[in-house]
């Protein structure tokens, strides 16, 4: 694993102007008004505060009625009093409405901009080249969208947080310059030293936030493997290593939530006993200074409520600089994701024609081998095997015919237009040798390509994969459930609803990667001659090893150390 530390940082400052500028170009209008009624609520806190001063005032002493509220309302002290809890009492009532509105249209935008980046990560997977796909760690991914878009989305929570207690210092700032302007430089001198700390803890905060981004994948890479390898693990008995491997990694997460909230509490002790010391001076400077008691006990109010504002400023600033290590992370991700890919507007289907595959060669970086100057004419319709041994290159072929990979030199075009412009879109049926499947009904499973296949077109597609028998003695028949990638099926009931999936719509590419290598020689007969009867037939490209599966097949192709040569047959399909 890499050293957090000198691959991210956290929130460096120009990562700070980032994630501040995304919010705020998120919020728009909306935010705007949200910020409105931060300001409006601030305001109304202030002017209930400024009442107080008169109200104490006539409570101490109220034969001494006097100054503005004489002035402006005139009567007696009972009166000044009334009056004064009443409008004290409306304007605490208009605050307490302003700020539910305030807090529900605060978190609407930090709800939006979360659901935005998901959605924008998850966009950028959906057209992302296979090329980067296929190095992309899986867990990688889930902690991203699940781990670090919550931490994320706290960050958010601590961005408008920061700027509601902002508002509602700066209020209350301009009241006690108003009352004591002394006391109010002391109080904002007290803030600029917990500025001071909070700069000091930050980039410790930014070095531990980079440090839980790494752990947090690592414990979603232990919980994936140990999941995706249940039967294995069960098998080989394994599982008590598996889970003594995911024991390590989640107590790495817990180490490092542990040093963070030792920080946060730490810096928060320090500040407490700081504004305590605060309080008592500006207890005793009014005392000695001869303020009088309203105004004294006014600064006290106030100085109570700007302190927890203060230190909740602080902590908000330390915890956006710790949880936004994910943001860096999440936007490094979705940059390396949409780096190469083609903007591609208006795409139309590709015309109807050959395939012509013309001096492609395309090398994988690892070493995993690839394809070298392969040419190949492919009729519409054809049904073509292919064969060579295992890391020859036939994966690669095919992922060049269905437009997963871009050629690196040479050209596909299909109709006379290149492949790389528009690509097949969901004309293309692919059916891997472990077909997927996901926890959810056999309805659900086979209409995940294309949501408003009706039972008909089902039934039909099942009839092709010679799976009527097989979902007609399941207990629910469409609607039975087949368990996480279909654990409740053998491998070759798996294969069976994989075809009848790729064949559901129109398709112009049907590509079998070893897709019928679990069933029984007669079964896979039957689907191959059913394949071949589709009318119209879709060009059918079958990647396999067995003989059997070969010889049925009017042409193969075999892929051998990246050389692609033609073997024509004068089988015909059976």
């Amino acid at each position: 694993m890499t050293d957090p530390g000198s691959r991210t940082r956290g929130l460096s400052r120009a990562d700070a102007r980032a994630f501040i500028q995304a919010f705020a170009a998120h919020a728009g209008r909306k935010g705007i008004a949200a910020m409105a009624l931060v300001a409006a609520g601030a305001v109304l806190e202030g002017l209930g505060l400024v009442l107080l001063v008169p109200i104490i005032g006539l409570v101490l002493a109220p034969t001494q009625a006097g100054g503005w509220v004489a002035t402006l309302i005139g009567g007696d002290a009972k009166a000044h009093l009334t009056l004064l809890l009443a409008g004290f009492l409306g304007v605490m009532i208009v605050r307490a409405l302003m700020l539910r509105w305030r807090d529900i249209a605060l978190f609407e935008l930090q709800n939006r901009f979360t659901l935005g980046l998901r959605s924008n990560l998850v966009s950028a997977l959906a057209e992302a080249r296979w090329e980067r796909l296929a190095r992309l760690e899986h867990a990688r991914v889930t902690s991203l969208l699940m781990a670090d878009i919550g931490r994320i989305s706290s960050a958010s929570h601590f961005l408008v947080q920061s700027s509601v207690s902002l508002a509602m210092l700066a209020i209350q700032l301009v009241i006690a310059l108003t009352l004591a302007p002394l006391f109010a430089l002391a109080a904002l001198a007290a803030l600029v030293l917990a500025g001071v700390l909070m700069r000091r803890a930050g980039p410790n905060s930014a070095l531990r936030g980079a440090r839980m981004v790494e752990a947090n994948r690592a414990l979603m890479g232990s919980a994936s493997g140990f999941l995706g390898g249940l039967k294995a693990s069960a098998a080989q008995g394994a599982s008590q290593r598996f889970a003594g491997e995911f024991d390590v990694a989640q107590r790495g997460v817990a180490t490092e939530q542990r040093r963070f909230m030792r920080s946060q509490t730490n810096t928060r002790t320090m500040l407490s006993i700081a504004t305590a010391l605060a309080a008592a001076g500006v207890v005793a400077g009014g005392v000695f200074a001869g303020l009088t008691a309203p105004v004294l006990i006014a600064l006290i109010v106030i100085f109570a409520r700007m302190a927890p504002l203060g230190i909740q400023l602080q902590q908000g600033a330390q915890q956006l600089v710790y949880n936004g290590a994910s943001y860096a992370a999440l936007r490094a991700a979705e940059d390396e994701l949409r780096h190469d890919v083609p903007m591609l507007t208006n795409a139309e289907a590709l015309p109807p024609g050959a395939i012509e595959v013309a001096s492609v060669s395309y090398h994988h970086g690892t070493g995993g081998g690839g394809v070298a100057d392969a040419s190949l004419r492919i009729e519409p319709g054809e049904i073509i095997g292919i064969a060579g041994p295992s890391g020859g290159g036939k994966t690669t072929l095919i992922d060049l015919v269905s437009g997963l990979l871009t050629p690196q030199s040479g050209a596909i075009t299909v109709g006379g237009v290149p492949l790389s412009r528009s690509g097949w879109g969901s004309a293309v049926g692919y059916v891997p040798q472990d077909g997927f499947l996901f926890h959810d009904s056999v309805r659900r499973n086979l209409c995940w390509g294309d949501p408003g296949c009706d039972d008909a077109a089902i039934h039909r597609a099942l009839a092709v994969a010679d799976a009527t028998a097989l979902v007609a003695r399941m207990p629910h028949g469409l609607d039975t459930i087949v368990g996480e990638r279909g654990a409740l099926l053998s491998g070759g009931e798996r294969q069976r609803l994989s075809i009848a999936r790729a064949v559901l719509g129109e398709r112009r590419l049907l590509i079998l990667d070893e897709a019928t290598a679990a069933l029984d020689p007669d079964s896979e007969a039957r689907i191959l001659n059913r394949l071949a009867a589709l009318s119209p037939r879709p060009t059918i490209l079958i990647v396999a090893h067995r003989a059997e599966t070969l010889g049925r097949c009017p042409r193969v192709i075999q892929v051998a150390d990246g050389r692609v040569r033609e073997k024509p047959r004068a089988v015909p399909v059976r």
